[in-house]
């Protein structure tokens, strides 16, 4: 029949499940040490370096700049970011006049 487990018995089965739940932690733990503090993989010197120049401002800018400098040639790529640079700083000065305006 059904029988109210003792004191004694209800405490070793807490026990045991402690036990258990320490074991996985710690195995979970050992796991993980490949993971730095900011929980993305750990990276080699050289990556790092990549990774610092992409995540900066303005990065895709100048690497188009360079490449079309490349395969364009100087000249061209000059022009054509001039025009480009000169539209958007119309632009961007016609934003900020319209928000000072409105």
């Amino acid at each position: 029949m059904n029988r109210v487990p003792s004191h004694h018995e209800s405490e070793a089965a807490i026990l045991a499940r402690m036990a258990e739940s320490r074991v996985a932690l710690l195995a979970a733990n050992s796991i993980t040490e490949a993971v730095d503090a900011s929980g993305g993989p750990t990276r080699i010197p050289g990556a790092n370096l990549v990774a610092a120049l992409v995540e900066t401002p303005r990065v895709a800018l100048l690497l188009a700049f360079c490449v079309g400098a490349i395969v364009l040639g100087p000249r061209r790529t000059i022009r054509i970011a001039g025009r480009s640079g000169v539209t958007a700083w119309v632009a961007a000065s016609a934003r900020k006049l319209g928000q000072r305006v409105g």
